[in-house]
């Protein structure tokens, strides 16, 4: 997820500040309008592409493969829910995040299930066949690890640094990875929800 300052810099309120708002035209907005569509493209790509290429090489679809595509996609959903909700934050829209974040940390549940799931199966795909490095392994492990990785970046810590040169310098400078933005505003959320 990308870095934005102003859009996790209230505490007390889901409302806009108007001193936050950005112009429609700053980097931040730009890379927000079109890093959403790039992540709801890849929720069908991503497991399409690995479909084809197991389908390619002769091989079947295995339940391995369906629940990592799942959750592939599951945290790719989340993603795009979470970058559209940061882009009408970063836009200054009252209520940006009201009612998404509730729903976002529910989601967490069936996302975590989704990879152990998928766990599971390719588990259960090694124990049966032995460990094979073809596509019948390779495809399901490949998407089950894309998955864990956008569930750290997400729930936990930004793992994405390489296009804000801040964040950037944040990790080579050895001061480790930031709190991601939909962790903070979890935690902002249930401290409202404790002291309401």
């Amino acid at each position: 997820m990308i870095s934005l300052r102003t859009a996790a810099t209230r505490s007390d309120s889901n409302d806009a500040d108007p001193t936050l708002t950005m112009r429609s035209d700053s980097a931040p907005i730009r890379r927000l309008t079109n890093y959403w569509k790039i992540e709801a493209g890849n929720a069908v790509l991503i497991p399409a592409i690995a479909a084809y290429f197991v389908l390619r090489s002769g091989a079947t679809i295995t339940p391995s493969l369906v629940l990592s595509g799942l959750a592939c996609s599951f945290l790719l959903v989340i993603g795009t829910i979470v970058l559209r909700m940061m882009l009408r934050k970063a836009r200054g829209e009252p209520d940006a995040t009201k009612g998404r974040i509730a729903m976002l940390a529910w989601m967490r549940w069936p996302a975590i299930g989704l990879c152990v799931a998928a766990a599971v199966a390719l588990g259960a795909q090694c124990l049966a066949d032995g460990v094979q490095l073809d596509a019948r392994f390779v495809a399901p492990a490949i998407l089950l690890l894309l998955a864990v990785l956008e569930y750290i970046n997400y729930y936990h810590f930004q793992l994405q640094h390489f296009d804000h040169a801040p964040d950037w310098q944040r990790l080579v400078s050895g001061r480790g990875f930031r709190r991601s933005h939909l962790a903070r505003e979890i935690d902002r959320w249930k401290r409202g929800r404790r002291g309401a």
